[in-house]
């Protein structure tokens, strides 16, 4: 049970690039052993999966089925190829939960953590990317 000097991972946000800080900042966390609850940890992953989910959508859409005429090819496909690997991410993230969950350790968490910290990273460069993307239309 969690005593009030706990430290929390507090509110989620529910837009796209201040949650990347917010994953990295709780799996770094993670990584550090700081105590979070089960039930916290479980809402991150539940967090992470909907919000990269609805990001995946609006900007699939806004990506279109095929890249713009004279238009960077390459780019698009990568910014692409990343909404579909992230679900594969999630899956992942949701895989190192799960063994922390069946057998709550220091080693476990870490690695729950450190998988974190990727995902953030491969979030951040996506959304870095994206946002040049769209920044410097074709």
């Amino acid at each position: 049970m969690a005593r009030s000097s706990d430290p929390t991972l507090g509110p989620s946000p529910s837009e796209l690039d201040p949650l990347i800080v917010w994953l990295d900042t709780a799996s770094d966390g993670l990584v550090r052993l700081e105590p979070y609850r089960l039930d916290e940890l479980r809402a991150m992953v539940r967090r992470v999966a909907d919000v990269v989910a609805t990001h995946t959508r609006e900007y699939d859409g806004r990506l279109g089925r095929a890249p713009p005429p004279g238009g960077r090819p390459a780019t698009w496909a990568l910014l692409r190829a990343d909404h579909a690997w992230f679900s594969v991410s999630l899956e992942q993230l949701a895989w190192f939960f799960g063994i922390v969950e069946n057998e709550d350790h220091g080693g476990h968490r870490q690695a729950l953590g450190q998988y974190g910290r990727l995902l953030a990273e491969a979030l951040r460069r996506h959304r870095d990317l994206e946002q040049e993307y769209f920044r410097d239309p074709p």
